[in-house]
């Protein structure tokens, strides 16, 4: 049976990760996680599969991702025909669901937690943007601003620092549903005046939610112009506890020397977020995908969720964009050891020393490789930079193996029970 070459070559912005590339993606997560275990973190793993209606009723019905971005799966042989299947496009409201359906608030006492996987857009693709990309997701439950707030801003600067990532922070309040309503009640007829120059989608927006135009990249561009700035403000309509809020996270983030910048139209994409919000962005990227960390309070979500919960607040990073824009990776040094063997009739014997060499630090153990000549080994292990290579042979005897040293081009018989003395 011959097959078709097509059906042998990956999905459309899906991408064959490598393990060079790999190898980047761990590294940058494991700075991650490092650091968000200092802050009492706990780690959790999110199902790639959610219903549809969890995103339909916590996302926001004019949210990009609900309106066109969301891989919908019909299940195979289930009862019920209409129900319907969502690969995840995001992390939070996946965390929402388990923290309520497992009763996480009885369980600890301190409620962060984070997560690392892939999600799934049907958007597009192009570069810096994929249908399948990975994400490292905090969480905080149940603790209130402004104090939550900055301890998300804190872990994500300090992963960025070192990561020796250069960024920008920006951020925003957009207050509580009342602070809301009565922004949209002052712009809302000034954007209504201008309505046939919006886009089919913000024209949608419009009567829906008027405060997601302003994440339109398109619109915005003339629209601060055509609209004064100070009317885009949505600060002047912060109520007393709100601006108190924001007033004392502005403080916080100026004792601790965490530079940021102010961005009056800043609202995130999701329609869950209320309060604090914010953006970690960078000018290595392209301005569409300039975003290396972004979130905010979304209590009104958790509250909605589970009534006795009433904080809640997060972020995520982009992992795909970090490993793209990282300067410096704090690669963990490892010694590789090459086990050669002179014959086959030694191939067994050479398997006899590998617990010996797990026990060095950061050992790496390449072979041993049946069915290839002493040379073709040599040069295999000289291929994967290996800085020693133990030569099974004759020695064996006696107790001893040669070890060879490629640094140095130098090889010396070595005693078996004196191995771990000469590698390190």
């Amino acid at each position: 049976m011959v097959v078709s070459f097509m059906f042998l070559k990956r999905v459309r912005g899906v991408r064959d990760i490598l393990p060079s590339e790999a190898e980047k993606i761990h590294i940058v997560v494991d700075t991650c996680t490092d650091i968000a275990k200092s802050f009492g973190f706990r780690e959790v793993i999110l199902p790639v599969l959610e219903h549809l209606e969890l995103y339909l009723h916590t996302l926001g019905e004019t949210t990009d991702i609900v309106e066109k971005q969301m891989f919908c799966i019909m299940p195979r042989g289930e009862h019920n025909k209409d129900e319907l299947y969502v690969l995840r496009p995001e992390g939070t409201a996946g965390i929402v669901r388990m923290y309520k359906e497992n009763n996480l608030k009885t369980i600890y006492s301190m409620r962060r937690f984070f997560y690392f996987g892939p999600m799934f857009r049907y958007e597009r693709p192009q570069k810096g943007r994929f249908r399948e990309f990975y994400q490292f997701g905090i969480e905080i439950f149940a603790e209130p601003p402004v104090g939550s707030d900055f301890v998300i801003i804190k872990l994500a600067s300090l992963i960025l620092e070192r990561l020796n990532i250069k960024y920008e922070l920006e951020i925003n309040s957009i207050g509580c549903i009342n602070c809301r309503k009565d922004f949209i009640n002052s712009v809302g007829p000034k954007l209504e005046k201008l309505k046939h120059r919006l886009c089919n989608v913000c024209l949608q927006r419009l009567s829906k939610n008027p405060l997601r135009i302003f994440d339109c990249k398109t619109d915005m561009l003339w629209l601060s112009k055509e609209i004064n700035v100070m009317d885009l403000d949505i600060q002047k309509f912060l109520c007393k506890n709100c601006n108190k809020e924001y007033e004392e996270t502005l403080m916080l983030l100026k004792e601790n020397n965490i530079e940021y910048k102010t961005i009056p139209t800043l609202v995130r994409g999701l329609d869950y977020y209320n309060g604090f919000v914010f953006e970690f962005k960078t000018n290595l990227l392209q301005a569409a995908q300039n975003t290396l960390c972004a979130g905010g309070r979304y209590d009104g979500l958790v509250s909605q969720v589970d009534a006795e919960t009433k904080y809640a607040c997060g972020a995520a990073f982009g992992i795909d964009r970090l490993v793209e824009v990282v300067q410096y990776l704090p690669i963990n040094a490892v010694t590789k050891v090459g086990i050669a063997i002179v014959n086959d009739n030694y191939f067994h014997k050479a398997f006899s020393f590998i617990d010996n060499l797990l026990n060095i630090k950061n050992a790496v153990i390449i072979g041993p490789i049946k069915s290839k000549s002493l040379k073709a080994q040599l040069r295999i292990f000289n291929n994967e930079n290996c800085k020693y290579v133990i030569i099974v042979g004759d020695e064996v005897k006696y107790n001893q193996v040669v070890v060879k040293n490629f640094e140095k081009n130098i090889q010396n018989v070595v005693n078996i029970s004196e191995i771990n003395k000469v590698i390190q």
